[in-house]
């Protein structure tokens, strides 16, 4: 699969154009949850130009960076150990990827099992996993060098990246496609989850970790409801991190007080533009942890839920 071209404001020059880049970028939103850090123009998967310090940084030209990439590769593909190396940390958050996919391969009917989009793909794990039940899998990501980074892992089977140890230490892992996947049956794609174009019927979505963080969230679930055919699922995972770096205020699905100051609440709000598509058939507090070096991660649990489309 040729890569796309790369995202608005991906490619700035000096630091005038980065600032710029990262204004227009933060004022459209970012397809996908992510956090992220330092560019490196010209590596083999990264768009960016930017040097940003931490993945804690909000805004979307962070995923373009080689840091972004390196974390996120960690984040999909790292051993156990060394994604928690600790007896203490918290070991039911890893595999956050696949966890999500074994989900929409429990609640998928064989019969809708022909085509699943992977929306916010990131590097890919996800997309690998579900091919382990579904016939095509697309995966989709605003972010270049994140679907780059997938594509490479799906040509060559293996990738080595950094992570960041201590400071400027650093150690080289390997990424590898997960055992029994299939991926001769995955397509990664550049795109907009608010503007996915013409995609035609589909048996599953998911979308994981990625409403609170698109400019247009609405416009991503209608997608879901006029696309996925009955039967169809619907894996909707987030921890509502809502942001003004990503989506305006006036578009937060819940996380904010009405006018008579009651609190909104998101899963109320998806739930009503829901409804009366799909029927809600599992709901479930879902862990992740996210490895900034080896003495700082973060931690956070997304509210998963899997809808039948009616």
């Amino acid at each position: 699969v040729a890569p796309a071209s790369p995202p608005r404001g991906a490619r700035c020059e000096g630091a005038r154009g980065v600032v710029a880049g990262m204004m227009r970028l933060a004022r459209f939103g970012r397809a996908w949850g992510r956090s992220s850090p330092a560019a490196t123009c010209g590596a083999r998967w990264y768009s960016g130009t930017a040097n940003v310090r931490s993945t804690a940084a909000s805004g979307s030209l962070v995923y373009e960076s080689k840091r972004a990439v390196d974390e996120y590769l960690h984040f999909h593909y790292a051993p156990k150990e060394h994604a928690i190396p600790y007896k203490f940390g918290p070991v039911e958050a890893l595999d956050f990827p696949a966890r999500m996919a074994a989900i929409a391969a429990e609640h998928s009917r064989p019969d809708r099992r022909a085509v699943a989009y992977d929306v916010g793909c990131s590097v890919g794990r996800g997309t690998f996993e579900m091919t382990k039940t579904f016939d095509k899998v697309i995966g989709v990501d605003f972010s270049q060098s994140f679907i780059n980074a997938a594509i490479e892992l799906q040509t060559k089977g293996a990738v080595d990246f950094e992570a960041t140890e201590q400071a400027a230490l650093r150690s080289t892992l390997k990424a590898k496609v997960p055992d029994g996947a299939r991926p001769e049956r995955a397509e990664f794609r550049q795109g907009d989850a608010c503007n996915l174009g013409d995609i035609g019927t589909v048996d599953c979505i998911t979308a994981v970790n990625l409403l609170c963080r698109l400019p247009e969230p609405r416009a991503f679930l209608q997608k879901a409801i006029d696309c996925i055919r009955p039967g169809g699922i619907l894996v909707l995972v987030s921890p509502y991190s809502w942001l003004e770096e990503y989506t305006p205020p006036e578009k937060w699905l819940g996380g904010r007080l009405d006018s008579h100051g009651a609190p909104i609440e998101s899963h109320r709000v998806v739930g009503d533009m829901l409804a009366p598509f799909f029927n809600l058939e599992s709901r479930s507090d879902e862990a992740f942890v996210l490895r900034e070096h080896a003495r700082k991660f973060q931690w956070g649990v997304s509210d998963c839920t899997v809808w039948r489309r009616m």
